[in-house]
C-alpha cells in the first residue's frame, strides 16, 4: 500500500437506533430427525435452534379496545365449553377470573345466551339422560349433580320430568343384577344390605331398591346362589 492509501480515512458507520426485538435464547438441544438447516446467516451460531420467549407485558402497553376485549373473552369461554357443557354459573365464574366485573356480568351472559353459547335447560336435559343412562344415577342424585353446578331448581325439575319410575326401575334392575354375582359368597341378608346400600348411593328411592334388589337376587336371577 502506498502512503496515499495510507491517508484514506474510512466514512464512519452510523448505528441506526436500536429496534426492540422480542427476546431470543438458543435452544443447544439438537434433534437427530430435525429437517436440515437453512443457511447460516451472518452473526448467528450454526446448530442452534431460536426459540422465542414472550416478553412480560409492559406497564406502558394501551389497553385493549372494548372489542378487543370482548373478543378475547368470548375466546376464553368458547375454548372452555369444547371441553364440556358449562352452566351459566359456571360461566360467570369463568369471567369474573378473567377481570369481568360484577355489574358487567349480565351483558356477557346476554350475548352467550343469544349465540347459545350457554343454555342451562339444554344442559340439565343432557345431564340428566347422561348421568341416567352411563352412570346409572337415580333422580336424587342426578338432582344434586345438577344443583353442585348451580342450575336453577326449576330447570332441573323440567329436565327430571324426562326420567319416569319405570326408567329408573329398569336402571336400578341393571345396576343390581349386574352387581350381584359379586356378591355370591355372602349370605342373603348380607348382600340384600350391600345391594341396597349401592343403588342408595346412586340416588334410588326406596320403593325402587327394594323391587330391584328383590329381583336381582333371587335365585333364578343370571344363575346366581346365595348361601
Amino acid at each position: 500500500m502506498t502512503s496515499a492509501d495510507s491517508s484514506v480515512v474510512a466514512p464512519a458507520v452510523v448505528e441506526s437506533p436500536a429496534k426492540a426485538l422480542p427476546t431470543v435464547w438458543w435452544s443447544e438441544e439438537e434433534s437427530v430427525e430435525a429437517p436440515a438447516e437453512p443457511p447460516a446467516t451472518p452473526g448467528r451460531r450454526p446448530g442452534r435452534t431460536p426459540v422465542f420467549v414472550e416478553e412480560p407485558e409492559d406497564d406502558d402497553e394501551e389497553p385493549m379496545s372494548e372489542g378487543e376485549r370482548a373478543a378475547f373473552l368470548e375466546n376464553i369461554v368458547v375454548r372452555a365449553l369444547a371441553r364440556k357443557g358449562l352452566s351459566e354459573w359456571e360461566v360467570s365464574r369463568l369471567l369474573t377470573t378473567n377481570g369481568v366485573e360484577e355489574h358487567e356480568l349480565e351483558l356477557f351472559l346476554e350475548r352467550y345466551r343469544s349465540n347459545r353459547y350457554i343454555d342451562d335447560y339444554d344442559l340439565a336435559e343432557n345431564l340428566v339422560e347422561s348421568l341416567h343412562r352411563r352412570k346409572g344415577f337415580g333422580r336424587s342424585q342426578i338432582k344434586a349433580e345438577l344443583s353442585a353446578r348451580h342450575i336453577q331448581q326449576e330447570i332441573i325439575s323440567a329436565a327430571l320430568e324426562a326420567l319416569d319410575d319405570d326408567d329408573e326401575l329398569q336402571r336400578a334392575t341393571e345396576l343390581a343384577e349386574k352387581r350381584a354375582p359379586s356378591l355370591a359368597r355372602l349370605d342373603a341378608a348380607t348382600a340384600e344390605r350391600r345391594l341396597t346400600s349401592f343403588l342408595m348411593r346412586k340416588g334410588y328411592p326406596s320403593t325402587i331398591i327394594r323391587t330391584a334388589v328383590s329381583a336381582a337376587l333371587t335365585p333364578q336371577a343370571r344363575g346366581v346362589r346365595f348361601r
